[in-house]
């Protein structure tokens, strides 16, 4: 170790603000730590957490297989997708926030940091929580909007909790080939058993490299990077790009209506029989959409896009492709507590 590390571990907060209350809740608990204001305020809740379950299986380990365990061990958040939090009257908005298991805390300084300020700052660790094993908790951390001054919190005001969570994946698995420049449709049965239409009404070559281009020509990127930080930035999305689909190549964008409000994801075959790649690079600004020029379809249904991101050639007539998962859209909901909670 080197002292050069306490400088990323430092952290001075200009206010705290304790909560540290426990929601208990479909036979868990859950506990809000408190407030932090520095140049960023954010919002501390204790969760449980339940380690991913590694199975052991044959076969090739292929991208299909990477995609479906990821579901299987895909352990939601309770709070992390909140969208305001209000104490009283005071509405705090949550811009985002992450995540992360507390098993390796002991040697995560800044978290150690932050449950010694809070101590200092009045927060009692509740009963239930000291021999909790950290293994088998998690600390989700919110962003939220910015303000001046942290709010003023005594056990009486009640709290209240809007939830936005992330949409329901759910794999199909449906073979379907995709024409350039062709309609097409194809049924499922959704996870209740219903029949679900999917009307394709146009696929298309999407020119990766020129949308990254306009990336690059927006002004709000260009005002965001000194001119030297942004050639570095171009150098590194580029040749992470080459790497995905070289310059000349093209990604398929799918226009398509849905019969139920779902998001659907095609893969191609070839991507799914693939073993996953690492790549190296900046991929952060890679994320290609595609947008539908109509917002009705041919059936008078929303007109959504899809992305199948495996290159081709500018010749590409046809695609064998899946329908892999579909999302979806949870509904925003609210909970709320009249004063105290329960320690």
């Amino acid at each position: 170790m080197q002292f050069s590390m306490l400088e990323g571990y430092y952290q001075k907060w200009h206010e705290i603000l304790v909560i540290g209350k426990t929601i208990e809740r479909d036979g868990n608990r859950y506990h809000i730590i408190g407030l932090t204001r520095s140049d960023e305020v954010r919002l501390y809740i204790i969760e449980p957490y339940k380690e991913p379950v590694e199975k052991r299986r044959r076969g090739v380990c292929n991208y299909r297989r990477v995609l479906k365990e990821q579901a299987e061990n895909e352990f939601e958040s309770c709070y992390l997708h909140c969208s305001s939090i209000c104490l009283g009257n005071e509405d705090l908005q949550v811009k985002g926030g992450t995540s992360g298991s507390l098993k390796d805390v002991s040697e995560d300084y800044g978290t150690i940091r932050l449950f010694f300020a809070m101590m200092d700052a009045g927060w009692t660790i509740p009963e239930w929580l000291k021999e909790e094993d950290w293994s088998r908790l998690q600390l989700v951390t919110l962003d939220i909007k910015k303000m001046e001054q942290l709010p003023q919190y005594f056990p009486h005001i009640p709290v209240t909790i809007t939830h936005r969570p992330c949409p329901a994946s759910h794999i199909v698995e449906k073979p379907v080939t995709l024409h350039i420049g062709k309609s097409a449709s194809v049924s499922f049965n959704d996870h209740y058993g219903e029949r679900v239409w999917c009307y394709i009404n146009d696929v298309t070559l999407v020119d990766v490299w020129k949308d990254i281009e306009e990336k690059f020509q927006d002004p709000d990127i260009i005002a965001s990077y000194a001119p030297e930080e942004l050639q570095k930035l171009k150098q590194e999305v580029y040749s992470t790009l080459e790497q995905s689909c070289p310059k000349g190549k093209f990604y398929i964008g799918v226009a398509y209506e849905c019969s139920k409000d779902l998001s659907l994801v095609f893969y191609s075959e070839e991507c799914l029989k693939s073993k996953p790649a690492e790549r190296q690079g900046n991929a952060s600004f890679l994320s290609v959409g595609f947008r539908p020029e109509k917002e009705t379809g041919e059936h008078q249904l929303p007109l959504k896009g899809c992305v199948v991101d495996t290159p081709v050639s500018p010749d590409t007539t046809a695609v064998a492709a899946e329908l892999f998962r579909y999302f979806e859209p949870a509904q925003e909901w609210t909970e709320a507590y009249g004063g105290e909670l329960d320690d």
